[in-house]
């Protein structure tokens, strides 16, 4: 009985290595028979007692090679040994047996498991300084079409872990790959980003670049990559490499929340926290240089003397819709905005959505310092218009303002008001659809008013005809043929592709906000600023100082000068005197204060009523130095605890101080870029 449950026992450790991703293990099966039987067959054979008629039949060589002869192949059986016949015909039975059929068929097992792991992402290997990507959402065909504009990240091999079938993944990607990554070696792995476990598997400790994607249709893909870059920072806590760290959100409150972290302690990683929405919103609104001047929100109309103000209109509030709206909203400040005037020209932004009244209080409890400072209008069908002024206890400076029409593009009371901003001589309209189905932006985007697609317009077209961006997330081929080979449809722009060619790394938004907190840091520091470094190796250890927030802020910095230097462009040209730069640098740091504003505004911060923010100004500026210091302490617990900062005020009211610093920003940022 004992005998049998060992067997048994041998039998079910033999089953469980077919099964194994260690496929050698199955192999020591048939090699350690066959090395048993036939260390017997020698031992046998060396123990055989000689009879003279194998004496007399006996060869030259020695039993030990007889045995292996007769073991490896029977082709010589009978030999003239001294080994009897039926002995050799045992060895010549049970060897090729165990060679031919049971090792062939061990073999074979091994090669159809290896296979199996490999196409289902069982199997791991060792690789060191490359590039891990977490998730197999549809970003990764995105992030494998810029890898030639990523030096670094070329030549290096892929690892990619997801939780998806992996043979179907491999598929997808393989069909879809990009001319530029042919050439990648890319190997797919099987398993959950959130297990440390599978993260270890990764090599974690030394891959270089860490891209933490997640998965498409995954409700909470948020949580969960911030749950695996948990992990990857206390996996790498001891590591020496040091690795760049690409995590991407898709909701913005994510990105307000990771914007409170303080910075890395540690070298090993430092992480880029990139929104997809706001990526792909920002890079459709930045132009692309002089050919793209009728993609821009302005269509580089709006002058300092300019009558004309900038209206967007965003179909569906989704995160598209507001990612969309928080672009604009930084990069739309113009120099014709003046907050005395009677009318002032404020960027108007407008949302349509039926569900519009009800997200409205939403947005008033997510951005309270943004609508104490607006003006907000409300229209439905049955109530009219609602409208609220900004807080007379906080000033009214912004230039920016919200409207909410809480109905469809389809009712007749929505089309008449879009038919009323693209007849406005006085507005530069363009219509953003970002509703989450593709179907239903390219329909209704073509189904828009007659004034969105006039015949011709000779006296200024870029001005006149209104711009159509259309949100096309999967393919854009029904919304090109529409563009390209419609002429009413000419001004229709799809955006949010995947085969487009926006950069999911920023790499050249990244350098520039680099150079930026170059500057920045230079100023501060009151150092004198020579040349500013144009290589991302001069300017990386600055840069892996700051937290979060604080690379994000450059990155919306970097977004906003090229706009800033054209807007401001003008000033100069009409300044008789080309020496005397005042009016320009003046202008823009009102804009850039202006902007700034906004940012902070969208980052939830809140601000001081005037009469606080006045006496704290005062007290900061005071002689006495106990003053002053309370002061500084009052400010900064404002600012850490309150999330309140006192400079979101008119350029006229800051501090002198302060009004100096955007002046010296606004030179060097002139004479840099």
């Amino acid at each position: 009985m004992q005998f049998k449950h060992c067997f048994q026992r041998l039998l079910w450790h033999f089953d469980r290595s077919l099964l194994t991703r260690h496929a050698w293990r199955t192999l020591l099966w048939p090699l350690g028979l066959g090395l048993f039987f036939l260390l017997l067959f020698w031992l046998i054979g060396l123990l055989w007692p000689a009879t003279p008629l194998s004496l007399a039949t006996a060869g030259g060589q020695p039993r030990w090679a007889e045995t292996v002869g007769l073991f490896f192949s029977g082709a010589q059986f009978p030999l003239r040994s001294s080994l009897p016949l039926f002995f050799q015909l045992l060895i010549v039975l049970i060897g090729p047996l165990l060679i031919a059929a049971f090792l062939t068929a061990a073999v074979t097992v091994i090669l159809l498991n290896r296979r199996d792991n490999l196409r289902q992402g069982r199997a791991r290997y060792h690789f060191a300084n490359h590039v891990l990507v977490l998730g197999g959402s549809s970003q990764l065909l995105r992030l494998l079409d810029s890898v030639h504009n990523k030096p670094e990240l070329q030549g290096r091999p892929w690892v990619i872990l997801s939780s998806q079938p992996t043979p179907t993944l491999r598929d997808h990607v393989m069909a879809a790959l990009p001319q530029a990554a042919r050439s990648i070696p890319l190997v797919f792995y099987h398993g959950l980003p959130t297990d440390p476990d599978a993260l270890r598997s990764c090599q974690i400790e030394l891959a270089s670049t860490i891209l933490i994607i997640g998965e498409d249709n995954q409700p909470d893909n948020d949580q969960c990559n911030i749950t695996a870059w948990n992990h990857l920072r206390t996996l790498r806590s001891s590591a020496t490499l040091l690795a760049q760290c690409y995590l991407y959100v898709d909701n913005l409150l994510s990105l307000q929340l990771l914007h409170d972290l303080p910075p890395e302690s540690h070298t090993s990683l430092e992480t880029t926290v990139i929104n997809r929405f706001e990526t792909i919103a920002r890079q459709t609104l930045i132009s692309p240089g002089p050919d793209g001047a009728h993609l821009t929100l302005d269509r580089f109309l709006l002058s300092p003397d300019s009558d004309r103000r900038v209206h967007l209109v965003i179909v569906g509030i989704t995160p598209m819709g507001l990612a969309f709206a928080s672009a604009a909203a930084q990069l739309c400040h113009y120099p014709n905005f003046n907050p005395d005037s009677a009318r002032p020209l404020r960027t108007c932004i407008t949302f349509i959505d039926p569900l519009a009244q009800q997200k409205v209080d939403l947005f008033k409890s997510r951005y309270p310092g943004l609508f104490q400072l607006s003006h907000i209008t409300l229209r439905s069908d049955d109530s009219g218009w609602q409208s609220s002024r900004p807080d007379p206890a906080y000033g009214d400076f912004l230039d920016i303002e919200f409207q909410f029409l809480n109905g469809s593009v389809h009712q007749s009371w929505v089309r008449q008001q879009l038919t009323s901003f693209a007849l406005d001589p006085h507005q530069v309209v363009s219509v953003a659809f970002c509703d989450d189905q593709p179907s239903h932006n390219l329909s209704d985007a073509l189904s828009l008013p007659a004034p969105f697609y006039p015949i011709s317009d000779s006296d200024d077209p870029s001005a006149a005809t209104p711009l159509i961006y259309v949100y096309q997330p999967l393919d854009a081929l029904l919304a090109r043929s529409a563009q390209t080979e419609v002429p009413r449809f000419h001004n229709v722009v799809p955006f949010g592709m995947p085969d487009s060619s926006l950069d999911p790394f920023e790499s050249a938004l990244t350098l520039l906000a680099k150079r930026i907190n170059y500057i920045h840091h230079k100023i501060e520091s009151g150092k004198p600023v020579a040349t500013i470094p144009s290589e991302p190796a001069s300017l990386n250890n600055l840069w892996c100082q700051l937290s979060i927030a604080q690379k994000h802020q450059a990155l919306h910095a970097a977004s906003f000068v090229d706009s800033l230097l054209r807007t401001t462009s003008s000033l100069a040209v009409n300044n008789s005197d080309p020496a005397d730069s005042d009016p320009l640098t003046l202008a823009f740091a009102h804009l850039e204060h202006n902007r700034w504003i906004m940012e902070m505004l969208l980052d939830n911060y809140l601000p001081l009523p005037a009469n606080q923010r006045a006496l704290l100004n005062q007290a900061l500026n005071c002689d006495d130095n106990q003053t002053r210091q309370e002061a500084a302490i009052l400010n900064k617990r404002h600012a850490n605890l309150r999330h309140t900062l006192k400079d979101i005020a008119p350029f006229q009211q800051l501090p002198a101080e302060v009004q100096q610093h955007l002046l010296t920003v606004a030179q060097l940022y002139r004479r840099a870029f």
